[in-house]
């Protein structure tokens, strides 16, 4: 971290303690990048619950919606453009990032995007459909920014809708 200059704000010492925070984090996601396949998946589901939770504090978007409501207002209630294509019991969600992960620890420079984080976002999108509409998904990463491609693309298949 780097000295304080005369003049600094006040709350320098909550700087301090983010910075800590970031690197702690930071760590201990390059140490999930480094586990088994099986061992990721546990973590990011875990971690996939915290996020939407956290998400469904701070978006306009409000439970427990229909499926079709949902799917209408989750093109825009997020921090990205969605594009949904519906045929039956499946969904192609694509996520307009134009190249950059969505992950607000892969955007604050926190942790470096790398193809595990990715597993993370499917368990989110399989999350808020459950918590969201009640419905259950199986969620498969199609291809995603981590893996190169500018945008993210899940295929989701409806396995439960509620009645």
């Amino acid at each position: 971290m780097k000295p304080l200059e005369a003049g600094a704000p006040a709350d320098w010492v909550e700087a301090i303690i983010r910075d800590y925070q970031d690197t702690l984090t930071g760590g201990l996601y390059e140490a999930i990048y480094a586990l088994d396949a099986p061992q990721v998946e546990q973590l990011m589901c875990a971690q996939a619950r915290t996020c939407v939770a956290a998400f469904l504090n701070v978006s306009a978007l409000r439970a427990p919606l229909p499926l079709e409501d949902f799917l209408t207002a989750i093109r825009t209630a997020g921090p990205s453009q969605i594009d949904i294509r519906r045929d039956g019991d499946t969904i192609m969600w694509t996520e307009r990032h134009r190249g950059e992960c969505v992950c607000p620890f892969v955007r604050r420079k926190v942790v470096r995007l790398a193809p595990p984080l990715c597993v993370c976002g499917a368990h989110w999108v399989r999350t808020l459909f459950d918590q969201v509409t009640h419905t259950t998904v199986d969620v498969d990463i199609v291809e995603t920014v981590a893996h190169g491609a500018p945008d993210c693309t899940f295929r989701i298949r409806l396995t439960d809708t509620p009645s």
